[in-house]
This record gives C-alpha cells, sequence and structure tokens, in this order.
C-alpha cells in the first residue's frame, strides 16, 4: 500500500456484525488477523512476521479463503451473545516509544526543529454491544528498551526500527504506524543533539485525516536558558489535509511536572 490507497484504511470505522459473517480477516502491515464467531465464545488466533517493514493492508469478511491452522497464537472469549457487533480499531501503545533520527542532527541556540516520525499501533477488538475492550493485538512484535540518565532512573519504553525525520516525505510511510509531529525549541546558550526521541504515546490522542493515514497530537517541547524542558504541551496535529476523525482518545492524561529535564525526552 502506498500514500494514495491509504483511504482504504477506513474500513476501521465499520462495525463487524458477526451473526452475518463468522470469520474475519485482516492482514495490516506484518499482521495477520482472524476473528471467529462459534458456538459461545469468541476465537482471536493471529500471527505476525519479523518484516517490520511490511505494508500489506487488506481484509476480506466474510472470509471464504484458506484458514492456516498453524503458526497461530489463540485467545477465547466465552461469549452468550448470538450476534456481537465489534469495531476493529487501531490503537496507538500503552507505553512511550523510542525512536532514531537518520542520522544525529543539532538544534542550534534560538532554533527549533519540526521532527517527523512513526510509531507502531496495536489492534484493539471491541464489543459495542457491552462496550468495552476483548484484546489489543501489536501489529509487530514489539522490544523494549530503557530510556534514562541511570539504570535507575528512567523509564522502561518500547523501541520502534523506524527512523525520524525533518521532512515528512523521507519519512517511510507504512499503513500500520501513526505519524507525529515534535516541535521542539531550544532557548539555551548550548547545541542540543538528537540521538533518540521518546514519544508518550499513551498521552497522545489518534486521528486519521482525509487521506486514510493516522496521525496523533502533537508534540510541543521548549527548552529554557539553562536546557531545562520548560514546557511541553500536547496540541492537535496541524490540519494540513483537511478534517481530523478522532478515532480514540488518550490513554492516560499527562501530568505537567512530569518532564524536568530535555534528557527525558531527548537523548
Amino acid at each position: 500500500m502506498n500514500r494514495k490507497e491509504a483511504e482504504a484504511l477506513k474500513v476501521f470505522r465499520e462495525e463487524l456484525d458477526m451473526g452475518k459473517g463468522n470469520i474475519f480477516h485482516l492482514r495490516y502491515g506484518p499482521l495477520d488477523l482472524y476473528i471467529e464467531k462459534k458456538i459461545n465464545e469468541l476465537s482471536v488466533r493471529w500471527m505476525t512476521s519479523n518484516d517490520w517493514m511490511d505494508s500489506s493492508f487488506h481484509y476480506q469478511f466474510p472470509f471464504t479463503g484458506v484458514y492456516p491452522e498453524t503458526l497461530l497464537k489463540e485467545k477465547r472469549f466465552a461469549y452468550k451473545g448470538d450476534n456481537p457487533k465489534l469495531m476493529v480499531l487501531p490503537c496507538l501503545g500503552e507505553k512511550p516509544f523510542v525512536a532514531r533520527p537518520d542520522n544525529t542532527f543539532m538544534i542550534l541556540p534560538g532554533e527549533q526543529a519540526k521532527i517527523y516520525l512513526s510509531t507502531p499501533v496495536s489492534v484493539r477488538l471491541i464489543d459495542m454491544n457491552g462496550d468495552r475492550v476483548i484484546d489489543e493485538i501489536p501489529v509487530i512484535h514489539r522490544t523494549q528498551t530503557w530510556f534514562g540518565d541511570s539504570p535507575t532512573y528512567g523509564q522502561l519504553c518500547f523501541f520502534t526500527n523506524i527512523k525520524a525525520a525533518l521532512n515528512e516525505e523521507n519519512l517511510p510511510f507504512r499503513p500500520h504506524r501513526a505519524m507525529t509531529h515534535v516541535v521542539v525549541e531550544n532557548k539555551s546558550q548550548k547545541p542540543i543533539p538528537i540521538e533518540r526521541l521518546k514519544i508518550p504515546v499513551n498521552y497522545l490522542r489518534l486521528y486519521q485525516d482525509n487521506r486514510g493515514l493516522f496521525v496523533t497530537s502533537s508534540l510541543y517541547v521548549k527548552c529554557d536558558v539553562k536546557g531545562k524542558v520548560k514546557d511541553v504541551k500536547i496540541i492537535p496535529p496541524e490540519n494540513e489535509h483537511g478534517e481530523l476523525y478522532t478515532i480514540l482518545e488518550p490513554r492516560e492524561v499527562m501530568n505537567r511536572l512530569l518532564f524536568q529535564t530535555v534528557t527525558e525526552l531527548m537523548r
């Protein structure tokens, strides 16, 4: 899938009536997902490839293909309803992601930079009858990394392979990833090197623009003359491509005193 074909991703706004189809199949990047309605249960099976650059996207409901019986993980959910109505939605991670720019770059004193990056989503299965989350399945296999000034001061985060860019066109498009804009303003007397960025996706809202692309709230980071983080604001993304459709609200509300130094967000 390329950027021009991304409007097909609007399927995530549709409700699935499992009474009219027994199996829903979704291929979403590296993820193969199968949801099957059985007597008194829902079976959720999936597998993920190691190809994190995979840009596949297609779905079928009801599924009529060959159902794989091996290499699948499975969860079974007791379900008394005969006609469950489900929503399958992308959602942001439950922990921050750490991303790397293509190369280390410097934000000079008195300058600001707008950084484009993306993080992999998960797929959330929602029971519309009871308005409850049944499960969340990551699109890729996620690895964890420590982000902090010392082994005892910091945070356990997810790591993302894709690299940040200073131009949106230089950021590879992946339908299973959500784009975030990070604006960093340097008011200090020294350049700020950017080698790694921590993106607190658990505090961000998820949108979809008119192109079908998923984008998150933007981060605005202002550093004072001593290099400390003076202000971190979460703001809506720039509305460059028409109306933004809200997919999901943030998981958590960010404490304004959460970030005290530059190294808590950038290293």
